[in-house]
């Protein structure tokens, strides 16, 4: 039979509709313009070496951290006033160097702050109507209660990081010394249980939520990573290549406090409160400590002592006044009004923030106020000027002064660790950042020009409140 006949072709398809045309992308949003909340965050004990940030061969990444810096400005040359806890939030927090105020160690504790000058958080309120929050370690001879609307989570000198019953040695009044035993290392060992570094960060946390409609400042002060040695379990394995043990429980340390720094970034962007509207400052309170027999917790099967932290490039540790004693991770994050990426390469000071947060909030410092610091802000912009000529440092017998390039020494033998009253020492620190070569032979001028002006300073400071340290003890 025949084929049946072919059916037609189907009818052409109709042309598709046009695309509907996109809006034009929103405007980015103008610079904030209006005063800046502003979160100071510190770590107690965490040397130059342990962000990747400021030093290629971190032992862990610290992304977190980094994000600061990436999105702010990393100072290369960031001092602490002291280099260790006591003195050096002294100088943070009173905004000036903590001798001025008989306070050159840990001895001197019960310094009394002038009657009319206002710490940090003092002054952000008197100058510019600041809400004020403390979490952490304070150190101060003020009670964080009577100078913040907000506390929690006080330490004095430090606190276990894993609670015995429902308190946490060492904070909120529990007793440390006498009572701390840096056991256990890894946990938690019950259900439930908060490592601290982690409940510091979940109550900066709702403190930024409670107040995000006001504008306020925030005090995060990380005891961590400071002895006693304890970590989270998750740490402990995802870092299992670190050896020996104690090194791996303080990188599991700087972890935490890491994470920590993440969650205060996602919970601002969650609240939308950046793209300016929050400055952030991060520093060290000064550089690393060892890890030791006879402190809590220390077991018979680890070295006699370790460098826990990594003081980077430099010489020196905690307690001294080399490089790795006192130059410190120092970042400033303030999107909008700070370039993002940028490097400072001109010696800054702890004391400059509490000028610089005024500045910031458009404030003056208040009456009877000092500063030894400036604001920053100019400097970080561009400004051309250098903030600090000189900066000095002293403890009892032991002292320092940097002018450019030049770092004098005095009190010290061969190395950090051998004190030798008397001794005078110079650096270029442009040429040998790791203080190895005494050149104070072949620039005799400069070494006295450093000694001269250490020598006025040091006359203009009292009597140290331990009395350790007399009036005029700057010979």
């Amino acid at each position: 039979p025949p084929p049946p006949p072919l059916s037609p072709p189907p009818p052409p398809s109709p042309p598709p509709p046009p695309a509907p045309k996109l809006p034009p992308p929103a405007p980015k949003p103008p610079p904030w313009r209006g005063k800046p909340n502003i979160i100071l965050i510190s770590v107690d004990d965490m040397g130059y070496g342990d962000s990747c940030s400021y030093y290629r061969s971190c032992p862990i990444p610290t992304p977190n951290i980094d994000r600061l810096a990436r999105e702010g400005v990393r100072f290369t040359d960031g001092y602490v006033t002291a280099p260790v806890c006591g003195p050096s939030r002294a100088g943070l927090l009173n905004g000036v160097y903590n001798q001025r105020f008989g306070n050159e160690g840990n001895a001197d504790f019960n310094y009394q702050i002038p009657a009319r000058h206002k710490t940090m958080p003092e002054a952000l309120k008197a100058a510019a109507g600041y809400y004020t929050g403390m979490i952490g370690k304070w150190n101060m001879p003020r009670r964080a209660e009577s100078v913040f609307d907000e506390v929690d989570g006080v330490m004095d000198w430090a606190g276990e990081y894993w609670p015995t019953g429902k308190y946490y040695v060492g904070v909120d009044g529990a007793a440390y010394l006498g009572r701390v035993t840096g056991r256990p290392h890894w946990g938690p060992t019950r259900p439930g249980d908060e490592y601290l570094t982690d409940r510091l960060t979940r109550h900066a946390i709702e403190f930024i939520r409670r107040n995000c409609a006001k504008e306020f400042f925030l005090y995060l002060a990380y005891n961590g990573p400071h002895d006693p040695w304890q970590a989270k379990q998750a740490h402990n394995v995802k870092y299992s290549h670190i050896q020996p043990e104690p090194k791996r429980i303080y990188v599991s340390m700087v972890a935490a406090i890491d994470e920590g720094v993440g969650l205060v970034l996602n919970t601002l962007n969650q609240l939308g409160l950046d793209d300016g509207k929050t400055l952030i400052a991060f520093i060290s309170d000064n550089g690393p400590d060892f890890g030791r027999r006879g402190q809590a917790g220390w077991e018979a099967n680890w070295p006699e002592y370790i460098m826990m932290g990594d003081p980077g490039p430099f010489s020196g540790w905690k307690n001294g006044f080399w490089e790795g004693g006192s130059r410190v991770p120092f970042i400033l994050r303030w999107p909008g009004q700070i370039a993002a990426g940028s490097v400072y390469s001109q010696q800054v000071m702890a004391f400059d923030l509490l000028p610089t947060f005024v500045a910031a909030a458009n404030g003056r410092l208040p009456g009877g106020t000092v500063s030894d610091g400036v604001d920053l802000l100019p400097y970080v912009r561009g400004s051309g000027e250098i903030p600090h000529q000189v900066l000095f440092w002293k403890g009892e017998k032991q002292g320092a002064a940097r002018m450019g390039d030049w770092k004098y020494l005095r009190g010290y033998g061969s190395s950090p660790a051998t004190l030798q009253p008397g001794t005078h020492k110079l650096f270029n620190l442009k040429s040998d950042i790791t203080e190895q070569r005494d050149v104070s032979h072949a620039n005799g001028a400069i070494l006295q020009e450093l000694k001269s002006r250490w020598r006025a300073w040091c006359m203009t400071l009292p009597t140290s409140r331990s009395g350790r340290s007399p009036a005029g003890d700057c010979n």
